[in-house]
């Protein structure tokens, strides 16, 4: 849990939605607020409606969250924590459904794609919906019984006239969702001991220059955790890297290896040093334990 003033915390998605669960988590005893989409959540810290926002970043099943990376780069926000959330997808439809008659499975793609094997299974049509929770709001309205969501337990104690036909439905057992939690204004007090920094860049047009931006990291001994290419929407040829690394730009070595890295690159922005959840010393990377 994060320990900071009382503020709202933005997220996406209606009450009972997985980035609901996760703010609770993270923020106890501060409100929430949910906001139709990513892009409402970066607005909302921006223009001083909240002071927080809580984005889901990657999946163990699904992989990384699309959209994200867009959103990072250039936003004035700054990374100051991470959350890793246990994902639990329940089957939830209106009362008196029966699983045998259940023809469509609404959700939030990203727990569509969790649940996939699952639902071939079933042999039922997947359709993607704004979040999870929201999908549950949506069947429970149509107050049909060939219909049926993916979501959390929560949100069907929340919603009425919702019940669970099925529990732990996801295709992986250890299913988990990593979160960053944004602000504008970060950490006051530098960090420098267990802490990861994330960045974004766009190397120089010459031969291997992705290679070159590596290569401090490896004489230095400054450990990668993650390195991803995106590119920018409507840019379909202008590859950017999302990388994340152990350490803090303004320490040695990785001040060393940032120099390196810089040198080659067109463009750079640093989105936050923040403190590695304890959740990665139970877990060997995104949900598989060790």
């Amino acid at each position: 849990m994060v320990a900071l003033k009382k503020q709202l915390v933005a997220y996406q998605g209606v009450p009972g939605a997985y980035s609901n669960i996760a703010a609770e988590a993270v923020f106890p005893k501060l409100p929430s607020k949910g906001f139709a989409t990513f892009e409402d959540v970066v607005r909302a810290v921006q223009r001083g409606k909240t002071v927080y926002a809580l984005l889901p970043i990657e999946n163990s099943t699904a992989g990384r969250v699309a959209d994200i990376h867009h959103l990072l780069p250039g936003s004035g926000l700054t990374i100051a924590a991470e959350y890793f959330q246990p994902v639990r997808h329940c089957l939830i439809a209106y009362k008196g459904t029966l699983l045998k008659d259940i023809r469509r499975i609404y959700s939030h793609r990203e727990a569509l794609t969790q649940c996939a094997r699952y639902i071939r299974k079933l042999g039922v049509e997947p359709v993607p919906f704004g979040d999870t929770a929201g999908a549950v709001k949506h069947i429970v309205s149509e107050k049909r019984t060939d219909i049926a969501a993916l979501a959390s337990a929560k949100a069907a104690s929340l919603y009425r006239g919702a019940v669970i036909v099925q529990k732990e439905v996801q295709d992986d057992p250890d299913n988990v969702t990593r979160f960053l939690i944004l602000t504008k204004n970060g950490h006051k007090k530098a960090l420098t001991k267990n802490v990861i920094t994330s960045i974004v860049y766009k190397t120089r047009d010459v031969p291997a220059a992705l290679f070159k931006t590596l290569s401090g990291f490896a004489t230095t001994g400054t450990n990668m955790i993650k390195l991803e290419s995106f590119v920018p929407m409507a840019r379909h040829t202008d590859a950017h890297f999302y990388l994340e690394f152990e350490g803090n730009p303004t320490v040695y070595p990785s001040t060393i290896a940032l120099e390196e890295l810089q040198y080659y690159t067109r463009s750079f922005e640093i989105l936050g040093t923040y403190p590695k959840s304890p959740y990665r010393k139970k877990f060997n990377g995104m949900g598989k334990k060790s």
